[in-house]
């Protein structure tokens, strides 16, 4: 049913669900952010080991959206559209939790490992009026909807106000981008920008 993506053709799928399913949860001081399934997901699994993960990972794929939920209201923050992602095992996934003075910060990374660094999405909940939403990534005047850190040092910390990370580096990877990166939460524009 989806597109063929790089991972297709080292894939097995094992089941199709059509009810939504749950992939990720995490509860936070004033509601819950889940990754649900909207409509057909399906399972599988990795036939070889590779950058994306060891043989006989479970991989999901559907057309996903991330949501707040505060008691009976539900606000979807950002939708992955026919999206896939690969994971040791079948449990939901967690979101890491780090506090700007402002907001607290809610990171999802679907993808344990990958050839290029770990890419997560981040969610703000405001502290002052509740309200939650995805944040971008301005490096630079160019707005993406992740973040691309290195999976094998630390993840990303809030040092004086800042989220300082670690970039990803492979073969190629200039002196000047290999040097921690600095990012400024600018709630008003809902992004993060770097310094």
């Amino acid at each position: 049913m989806f597109p063929k993506t790089e991972l297709s053709d080292s894939i097995a799928v094992d089941s199709a669900v059509n009810e939504q399913s749950i992939r990720a949860e995490q509860k936070t001081d004033k509601g819950t952010l889940l990754v649900v399934s909207n409509g057909r997901e399906e399972k599988g699994h990795l036939l070889v080991s590779s950058v994306w993960g060891q043989e006989g990972d479970y991989t999901f794929q559907s057309n996903y959206s991330v949501v707040y939920r505060q008691e009976e209201k539900e606000k979807v923050l950002l939708v992955l559209p026919a999206f896939q992602y690969v994971q040791p095992t079948e449990k939901k996934l967690s979101f890491k939790h780090i506090s700007f003075h402002s907001a607290d910060i809610y990171i999802l990374t679907p993808q344990y490992q990958t050839g290029y660094g770990a890419e997560s999405y981040l969610f703000a909940i405001d502290k002052q009026s509740g309200d939650a939403f995805h944040l971008e990534i301005n490096k630079n005047g160019i707005v993406s909807k992740s973040l691309i850190y290195s999976g094998t040092t630390s993840l990303p910390a809030v040092e004086k106000e800042t989220l300082v990370i670690h970039p990803s580096v492979r073969a190629g990877t200039s002196e000047q981008d290999a040097k921690d990166m600095h990012y400024r939460l600018n709630l008003k524009n809902k992004q993060l920008i770097a310094e």
